[in-house]
């Protein structure tokens, strides 16, 4: 076996190492570095379990160049004495052996508070074999970020609140609600959201303090080749910051991330059926970061056209970091990333693809698809922008922008409660219940579109509704907005331009109308001025067909349609088959209705 020959040749190991002189590194120009990632690696001393059993160190930060790690292996050959492999990786700050928690949480973690603290996203993940030391980093930084938070070094009050939990495979569990599971799903922006996972306000660093021991008690552990507690999962500490005082900034929130360590086939030897699961199960979410961390990586490749993929959906831990692997995220993040590597000579296999994914993420240039202004996505818009929206769209008379959005940005606005945005509306001079409710479809329908079609591409899905109901009634009357009015600043009253197509609201004077009855919407499309020899349409009015006739002829009543409330709530149905005359005293006021292809309803809008 490859490690019953490796400590048979430790002197030997030791021997060469001594001999080692390194190479100065091929000239790289300067260090393509991200200000939003910052890499550093961490190897630990070597255990006294280790020392004992004849291992000797392998993995060494070089001196004289920073940043540097030089990794040595011994080579099996046939004939001869074992030579010497060495490999130099550079792989951001490295701190070795003798340097202490408190030294990586200053140099890696500190400057990532204050970004936090003013309502940013910050994240730090510690990854590595079993055994390299992440959970006692990740514990001792979560406890310095404890203190510091109630220091009164940060400027200004906060609101903090806390959950922690952990992710096994595709699952979520609340490690403060006694592992209960929670759901990890996406929102209409994009955001990654905690369905079911409790949050808890903390107000200083013993209350802080106390939850991280509580979490610890859940976290899933079990004894491996490599270390008697190893982490079977990943754990999760998030903190949110919420500013009482600037209700309309987005919170900022850290995520602290203690990834469970990867094994080698040799730790792995004699697990039994449930262990190799787990193993199997962190393996595969491990190697999908890893594919996340390549995309990255290769996201300035300028030599090809098309974008590489970046598989943050796949798992639900690339789904929790989607903001760090995202590039057309929403806010913005900085992200610390500490490799733990062991330093025996044993580990050189996990040491070394630990060191080549950190070197491969220091050079990633983290390039940000820039969500710039877009007329057809709200949430790109700033607040002069959707000023500009609400003054133009929002109907006669228009919502009051400054009101309805003093300070907001399109997705702040579209962050409001329902209750909320119609609220700001009533206050607006003679705006009404129905058209602030009007409005805010509108508002969200654009936003909901723009999500369903953000490559600007009409779906085959949506091309298929389009050409099914391209013949129906309802798709002919796609929308009751008059062309002829585009651009007008002044419109006549209704009354005084009646068309085939308007959508009318009038008032029903029959008493044997049921209050259930779909008449009772008291909403109709206009069809005609003449009345055809419809016996449903004469019976509802009591009138015989001369008498009807005479009175279409004076232009005082009109063949329509009626509307009836749909299946889905706020939605419409025009009933081409049953058909109503209304009278034009009885008309009250042109309400606008759009026609949506992919739920076959209408919706009022403004």
């Amino acid at each position: 076996m490859m490690e019953e020959f490796l400590l048979q040749h430790a002197d030997r190991h030791q021997h060469l190492i001594r001999q080692f002189k390194p190479k100065p590194r091929p000239n790289e120009g300067d260090p393509v570095t991200s200000p939003k990632i910052t890499v550093a690696t961490r190897i630990r001393p070597l255990l006294d379990e280790e020392t004992a059993s004849g291992q000797v160190p392998a993995a060494f930060a070089r001196v004289g160049e920073s940043g540097v790690v030089d990794l040595h292996e011994l080579r099996r050959v046939v004939r001869g004495p074992p030579p010497l492999n060495s490999s130099s990786f550079r792989v951001g700050e490295v701190f070795g052996p003798d340097r202490n928690t408190e030294s990586i949480y200053e140099d890696l973690v500190q400057p990532l508070l204050p970004w936090v603290w003013e309502g940013h996203i910050g994240t730090l993940f510690a990854y590595g074999q079993t055994g390299s030391g992440k959970t006692y980093s990740v514990n001792g930084i979560e406890r310095l970020i404890a203190g510091a938070l109630f220091d009164g070094t940060l400027e200004g009050q906060r609101r903090l609140h806390v959950s922690i939990f952990e992710l096994a495979g595709n699952s979520a569990f609340d490690l403060l609600n006694t592992r209960a599971p929670f759901s990890i799903l996406e929102d209409s922006f994009g955001n990654t959201q905690l369905a079911g996972a409790k949050e808890h306000e903390v107000t200083s660093t013993p209350d802080l303090l106390a939850l991280i021991e509580e979490s610890a008690l859940f976290r899933q552990t079990a004894s491996t080749e490599k270390n008697d507690g190893s982490s079977r999962t990943h754990a999760i500490c998030r903190i949110r910051v919420q500013n009482p005082t600037q209700n309309t900034l987005d919170d900022g929130v850290f995520y602290l991330v203690d990834l469970a360590g990867s094994e080698a086939a040799r730790d792995i030897f004699n697990h039994s059926a449930d262990r190799m699961k787990e193993t199997r199960e962190i393996n595969i979410s491990l190697s999908i970061l890893k594919d996340c961390i390549r995309g990255l990586a290769n996201m300035d490749n300028s030599k090809s056209s098309k974008k590489p993929y970046i598989p943050f959906r796949q798992s639900t831990l690339t789904k929790v970091l989607k903001h760090v692997f995202d590039p057309s995220g929403n806010h913005e993040c900085r992200t610390a990333v500490l490799a733990c590597i062991g330093p025996s000579f044993l580990d050189t296999g996990a040491t070394k693809n630990t060191l080549r994914y950190a070197e491969m993420l220091r050079s990633a240039e983290m390039k940000v698809v820039s969500s710039g202004y877009n007329p057809g996505v709200p949430s790109t818009w700033n607040n002069k922008e959707l000023r500009n929206y609400i003054k133009i769209q929002s109907g006669n008379p228009s919502v009051s922008p400054s009101v309805l959005a003093p300070s907001e940005t399109g997705e702040q606005l579209l962050r409001l409660s329902s209750s909320q945005f119609i609220s700001r509306c009533l206050r607006s001079d003679g705006v009404s219940s129905d058209q602030a409710k009007a409005f805010h479809a509108k508002f969200w329908r654009l936003h909901i579109d723009s999500q369903r079609n953000s490559s600007g591409k009409t779906s085959t899905a949506k091309k298929n509704v389009q050409t099914l109901c391209k013949d129906s009634p309802s798709e002919r009357y796609s929308s009751s907005r008059d062309p002829a009015l585009e651009g007008k600043t002044t419109v006549p009253d209704f009354k005084e331009r009646i068309r085939p197509g308007m959508v009318i609201s009038w008032t029903c004077h029959s008493p044997s109308i049921s209050p259930s009855d779909p008449l009772k919407q008291n909403l109709a499309l206009v069809l005609c001025p003449q009345i055809a020899d419809a016996a449903q349409a004469q019976a509802f009015l009591g009138f015989l067909g001369d008498k009807a006739r005479q009175v279409s002829q004076r232009g005082q009543r009109y063949l329509c349609a009626t509307v009836s409330s749909g299946a889905l709530a706020d939605t419409y149905e025009v009933n081409m088959w049953r058909q109503v005359v209304v009278d034009v005293k009885d008309m009250e006021a042109e309400v606008l209705l759009e026609y949506d292809a992919a739920t076959r309803y209408h919706h009022i809008t403004v």
